[in-house]
């Protein structure tokens, strides 16, 4: 009878004490859900990477300089920093609510955007960004931490299709501001996000009614909240997997503020141009991230983000000697490809390890660690950049780039496909 026991709860199956929405999701329900939260994930990104290329022609045209751009860039990050660990709390504690939040992040943005339009000064400035940085907290971890209990088998997958719904708003953000700048003032762009946004989160809500319900249960308590987490706190495999992300997040926050601006002011590029350029940095991981994510619920996570790494500390360096249009284009496209996939990995690295309770906070605690890099790195990026040259920027974010290789190396390697109650890798 002892013997029997294990195959009552076998492995690959959720214990007692994991939650019920470790059932996977499967047909056209899975397809559903995924293809939802790309449509709302699509305009987060649209709206948030929209942002660095109104925020260039912003500076340029209020006579402000780099460290300007760094202040801005750095209050926005500093602003979801502060809004990730309470919204992950809640989006772990109150698991049914996760289409409420989402909602709320769609407006929030429009909203936000619509207000920014109305900016005159760094001052104003920097205090909208700082609450633009909250949209992001609102979206992330009720949505990653949905997709990671609903697909435990495909999990990297499954992010990559949500990923890809941030790639495609990351592509179409860029390219249409840089076609609207054209014709229309800065101002005038910013105001206009607004209406897309209420639209898309009505629709956004309709599909996902029900789709949050019946699998999600929460926790019970604060205080079993707090226990879980204070267990993870203790994890070594998952705090280096959150400093590997937030390290690489540093660098890509460099990137984004900086090569817009490089490329408008020192390379004297078309606006056009250089909205496709920059929609450019994020948007191919519309090609990778699928990929990648296949190739590491298969491998595992080392094996693919470490490749990864090393090739975005290489070309970050080489954007500083791109004397025109062709070479930018070029060492971007390479960036493009992987900058972005390489995030979704190290983030199913730690939902692969840590318990499932925790998944939304789990996704905070990723976003709150690289939003904190986005604050400083850009800042320092902005101030070098501002006695050295912009190029200088570029060295720096190799640096970050480099660090996350080398965290990489000290991390197991772990697959995703079951789920894991209990933390993994230990």
């Amino acid at each position: 009878m002892q013997q029997q026991v294990p195959q009552q709860t076998p492995p690959e199956q959720p214990s007692p004490e994991a939650p019920s929405e470790l059932t996977p999701q499967r047909g056209r329900q899975g397809i559903s859900l995924l293809s939802t939260l790309a449509m709302g994930h699509s305009y987060v990104h649209f709206s948030g990477h929209a942002f660095v290329l109104l925020l260039a022609e912003a500076v340029t045209s209020l006579g402000l300089g780099p460290s300007a751009l760094g202040i801005i860039i750095a209050s926005r990050s500093l602003g979801g920093a502060i809004s990730q660990f309470p919204m992950g709390m809640m989006a772990d504690r109150f698991a049914t609510k996760r289409t409420l939040f989402m909602t709320a992040a769609i407006i929030w943005f429009g909203g936000f955007y619509f207000l920014v339009g109305f900016a005159s000064d760094l001052v104003v400035f920097v205090i909208l960004a700082l609450f633009l940085g909250v949209g992001g907290a609102l979206w992330h971890p009720p949505a990653v931490g949905l997709i990671s209990t609903r697909f435990p088998d495909r999990r990297a997958f499954g992010m990559a299709i949500h990923g890809i719904g941030a790639s495609v708003g990351d592509i179409i953000g860029p390219l249409l501001v840089g076609a609207l700048l054209l014709t229309f003032a800065w101002q005038s762009i910013f105001k206009m996000i607004l209406i897309p946004g209420v639209i898309i989160a009505v629709v956004f809500y309709l599909l996902m009614r029900g789709t949050t319900t019946g699998h999600a249960r929460g926790h019970t308590s604060m205080a079993e909240y707090f226990g879980a987490l204070k267990d993870a706190a203790k994890h070594r495999p998952l705090a280096l997997s959150v400093i590997a992300g937030s390290t690489r997040t540093g660098g890509q926050m460099i990137l984004l503020g900086f090569v817009p601006l490089y490329a408008l002011d020192d390379l004297a590029l078309s606006k056009g141009l250089v909205g496709a350029i920059t929609s450019m940095l994020l948007g191919l991981s519309l090609v990778s991230q699928p990929v990648l994510g296949y190739i590491s619920d298969r491998i595992g996570r080392k094996y693919t983000v470490l490749p990864t790494s090393i090739i975005l500390t290489i070309l970050a360096p080489t954007l500083a000697f791109a004397g025109g249009a062709v070479s930018l284009v070029v060492i971007v496209a390479g960036i493009g490809l992987v900058m972005f996939s390489t995030a979704l990995v190290l983030n199913a690295y730690g939902l692969d390890i840590a318990p499932v309770e925790l998944h939304s906070s789990i996704t905070a605690a990723q976003f709150l660690s690289g939003l904190a890099m986005g604050a400083i790195w850009p800042l320092v990026a902005g101030f070098v950049a501002e006695s050295q040259g912009v190029e200088s920027a570029f060295f720096i974010a190799s640096g970050l780039f480099a660090i996350t290789a080398v965290t990489v190396l000290f991390l197991p390697n772990v697959k995703g496909g079951k789920p894991t109650p209990k933390f993994a890798a230990s």
